[in-house]
């Protein structure tokens, strides 16, 4: 227009090239104006333009903030510096006086604090972890690291069972009392059983099943050996009827399954968490001894021919009654004695509240009871105890 203007008062009339070239120009100025400006709107601050709106977004935003961190919950980290503040507040740094101490800040709590204290077995009922509290095992069989259906469902019916083929083959079959060696074990045997005998109060069931048997079959008196297997039978049925736990009739018993090892007729019976605690008390040092009514003979021959093998050389000695009664105190006096250590460093684990019981009056430092299926209904008494369902329950704190 600026150039149709100048022509128009010069006269002349622009050649149409030129007028083509200034239209093209002036649309590319069209075009650089438009980016200029959407540029500086772009780069124009909002508050700038909209003061009000803009307050209005950073208040929500803040708002939200702060709903979001009030309901978000805290981390654990959080709450154990909150702990930390609140009892620093209550005790000024110091604790309350009674035992309680502040919370520990850090990762998990964690920092270089001394916590010996808190792992201290000072509760009656607390387990005891090995070797951290003691270093000297001492366990029970039946009930703990064996079955009691195994011993009464299948060593005791076996002991029976084949009694008499035992007095039979160790006699030779002779009705003769010179039968030199085979009369004096008899002889032997039964004076034993007459010792566990005359040991029970004279109201035991087991006098009166024995004076039944005696009137029933008649007393043998004479000296022949078959009176003598007689008298034997007679006595071991009155005893294990009732459960006697005596010295005379374990030896016997042991001789009998011996037998019953040896031809594979029986396989010694253990718990599958009995061996694990084995090897991890040989790691540790922990030394595992066994007491049981049983026999030192039976003992051994049923964790040597166990279900898992051979377990004896895991430990370190056997005792049986003739240490004591297991419900003794005197007896676990002589076992620390025996193992040349103060009984209050023993452990003792038992299935048996009575045993339990006279290990602690003798001053047993830990004793512990054992809890399997098919064990005798505990009592107020056994749950007074510490409990463990497992033998690696006492597998702990390691060196």
């Amino acid at each position: 227009l600026f150039l149709n203007g100048k022509a128009m008062e010069l006269g002349t009339t622009p050649p149409r090239s030129t007028i083509h070239q200034h239209k093209q120009l002036c649309c590319y100025h069209r075009l650089l104006y438009i980016v200029i400006i959407a540029l500086l709107v772009i780069s124009t601050p909002i508050t700038t333009a909209l003061p009000f709106k803009n307050n209005m977004t950073t208040n929500t935003k803040a708002s939200a903030e702060s709903s979001s961190a009030a309901e978000e919950p805290p981390t654990k980290r959080q709450k154990l510096q909150a702990v930390d503040s609140d009892i620093d507040n209550n005790n000024n740094g110091n604790g309350n006086g009674n035992g309680v101490t502040n919370a520990t800040n850090g990762f998990n709590a964690a920092s270089d604090v001394d916590n010996a204290s808190d792992l201290k077995s000072t509760s009656p009922t607390a387990i005891p972890l090995l070797p951290r509290d003691v270093k000297v095992l001492l366990l029970d069989i039946e009930g703990c690291t064996t079955s009691i259906s195994f011993v009464k469902d299948v060593l005791f019916p076996f002991a029976l069972d084949n009694l008499e083929a035992y007095l039979n083959k160790d006699s030779g079959d002779d009705d003769s009392s010179s039968n030199g060696n085979a009369g004096e074990e008899m002889t032997s045997i039964l004076k034993g059983l007459k010792e566990d005998m005359e040991k029970l109060d004279q109201n035991h069931p087991s006098r009166k099943d024995l004076e039944e048997a005696l009137k029933t079959k008649g007393a043998a008196n004479t000296d022949t050996i078959d009176d003598t297997k007689a008298n034997i039978c007679n006595y071991v049925k009155a005893l294990m009827k009732h459960d006697v736990k005596a010295t005379g009739l374990k030896a016997l018993q042991g001789k009998i399954w011996k037998n019953g090892y040896a031809s594979g007729q029986l396989k010694g019976h253990i718990y599958q968490d009995f061996q694990p605690m084995l090897e991890w008390c040989k790691s540790q040092e922990v030394s595992v001894n066994i007491y049981s009514s049983g026999s030192i003979g039976a003992q051994k021959l049923l964790f040597a021919h166990s279900s898992n093998g051979d377990l004896c050389h895991y430990f370190n000695s056997h005792f049986d009654t003739t240490s004591g009664g297991k419900k003794e105190a005197g007896s676990y006096t002589k076992i620390a004695k025996d193992l040349g250590i103060d009984v209050k460093e023993l452990c003792f684990v038992s299935d048996a509240e009575a045993e339990l019981v006279a290990a602690r009056e003798a001053g047993v430092g830990f004793v512990v009871m054992s809890v399997r299926p098919g064990n005798a209904p505990l009592t107020d008494v056994g749950r007074g105890f510490p409990i463990i369902y497992s033998l690696l329950q006492l597998c702990g704190s390691g060196k």
